[in-house]
């Protein structure tokens, strides 16, 4: 009798463990998945900054939209890639140049106080002036 109290306690001990060993794995896969989530856009922008590019603190985003603080340092470039609906509100003004895939230029003046809506497309932007350009951007979508 006493050989099958020590053998059930024995696996009682073992069952226990093993539940807080799983519970404490499955909390931090949790944790991983919900990190990983956010990831992919500020992980993306930190790669941009790094480039020289903008500076953009993401601050809001969901399965709808992303809102972002965009600040264009003088001499500042981003990438060239595809950018989806948006708006942009300024709110301080000054001067880019935009270039389009196919080589194309346009000289961009943002004005404070402005929003503008924005269709798809694809380019980059450079900021050609002497003082930062900065806005708020929300990307639909």
């Amino acid at each position: 009798m006493r050989q099958l109290t020590g053998i059930f306690m024995g696996l009682l001990v073992a069952t226990v463990m093993f539940a807080f060993t799983t519970k404490a794995v499955m909390a931090q896969e949790k944790a991983k998945a919900e990190k990983a989530k956010m990831a992919p856009a500020e992980e993306k922008m930190k790669a941009e900054m790094k480039k020289g590019g903008p500076t953009v603190k993401v601050l809001l985003e969901n399965d709808r939209v992303t809102v972002s603080d965009v600040r264009f340092k003088p001499g500042d470039k981003a990438e060239m890639k595809e950018r989806p609906d948006r708006v942009r509100y300024v709110i301080k003004g000054g001067e880019l140049k935009r270039y389009y895939p196919d080589g194309k230029t346009e000289d961009v003046k943002l004005k404070a106080g402005e929003a503008v809506f924005m269709k798809k497309e694809t380019g980059a932007l450079e900021n050609l002036g002497k003082t930062e350009v900065h806005w708020i951007a929300i990307n639909l979508k």
